[in-house]
């Protein structure tokens, strides 16, 4: 059973990523989006106990009838090194260059541009993963046809579904008294009007509980509002996979244990990637045993919007990796690349979705 669960900010979020800031030495305090594990003890307060699975967060935006989803920009989608108003893709090319990666790994991915940054909606990600936004037809698309939400060409101007909001703060000690001298600056996220942070939540099928708020979400007594909604879904894959050729796309962070590198299918083989920086995660479990202290860990985590190009043994392979073939469930939409109980997986690390490449 599955629903999905809207946490609506009341007031500017301050997500960081967990690691330590000495407001003595540090003078700045930068944001990162809001990640799983910022959801997940959201979701959790609202439930009053875990689901099995949570897998977002998902930006969208309520239009008072509908959803509109957001998802970062693709990794291999650029801008024209010629025309900055033109939008191409880069493209797996056979390289001669001698590489740490190994022998099966002779392919990079190819072409001139900088990174489009900025967001997709759900549409337009779904006709990326069809092959149907770029294509060998259509190499150049202008920034204004691809129907992309928050595309950043000036971030002051257009900033995304979260605005930069910087504010001034004062040191204090753990009793919160105020220290002498020690100002520094912080950088807040105030979602834009209508904007909500979505997670699909799996659930066992006895599930009598309702989602209750507002939870603490995005800071010290910052509190959002929680709701059951309707009418949201993953964009969807394609239904075939010619010449075994699966495009993974990676809509939360992952944390992998080899690194940058997913995990390979049976199968398959990785052909070549587009990954971004890597993106520092801290975790902690404040209700398990020891408390924070001695369940905090630090990872580093592939970025949202990386992409992998995978190559099947047959079509048929993998359309059964992706979709499912009765037997088993597809990867589609699911936290893929931990051991099915990990807390990493279940609280929506590593979500995937899965499209085509030529």
């Amino acid at each position: 059973m599955r629903r999905w669960l809207a946490l609506t900010p009341r007031d500017a979020l301050l997500v960081r990523d967990g690691r330590q800031f000495d407001a003595g030495v540090d003078t700045a305090a930068e944001p990162t989006h809001p990640r799983p594990s910022t959801v997940g003890g959201a979701v959790f307060s609202a439930y009053g106990e875990e689901p099995n699975e949570i897998r977002g967060p998902v930006l969208a935006q309520w239009h008072g009838g509908w959803w509109t989803s957001y998802f970062p920009t693709p990794a291999d989608l650029v801008r024209s090194a010629d025309d900055q108003s033109m939008v191409t893709r880069l493209r797996p090319t056979e390289s001669a260059a001698i590489t740490d990666l190994g022998d099966d790994l002779r392919h990079l991915m190819a072409g001139e541009g900088d990174p489009l940054e900025g967001w997709l909606t759900g549409d337009s990600l779904g006709k990326y993963l069809r092959g149907e936004l770029i294509h060998s037809d259509a190499p150049y698309r202008s920034v204004d046809d691809l129907g992309l939400g928050f595309v950043r060409d000036d971030p002051d101007i257009d900033p995304g579904p979260l605005v930069r909001e910087p504010r001034v703060g004062l040191g204090r000690t753990p009793q919160r008294v105020a220290q002498d001298g020690l100002l520094y600056q912080a950088t807040f996220l105030r979602p834009v009007d209508g904007v909500a942070l979505l997670a699909e939540c799996v659930l066992p099928q006895n599930w009598q509980r309702a989602a209750n708020g507002p939870v603490a979400l995005g800071g010290r007594g910052r509190l959002a509002d929680v709701a059951e909604v309707e009418g949201v879904a993953w964009p969807d894959a394609p239904r075939e996979f010619p010449d075994g050729r699966v495009l993974v796309y990676v809509a939360t962070p992952a944390i992998w244990s080899g690194g940058w590198r997913i995990e390979e299918p049976p199968g398959a083989r990785l052909v070549t990637a587009a990954v971004g920086p890597p993106e520092p995660i801290a975790t902690a479990s404040p209700r398990s045993e020891g408390g924070v202290r001695a369940t905090r860990a630090l990872y580093w985590a592939v970025p949202a919007g990386s992409v992998y190009l995978l190559q099947f043994d047959s079509a048929d392979a993998a359309a059964a990796w992706a979709l499912g073939d009765g037997d088993c469930a597809g990867v589609h939409g699911t936290a893929y690349g931990r051991p099915a109980k990990d807390r990493l997986r279940t609280a929506g690390f590593g979500v995937i979705l899965t499209g085509v490449w030529s």
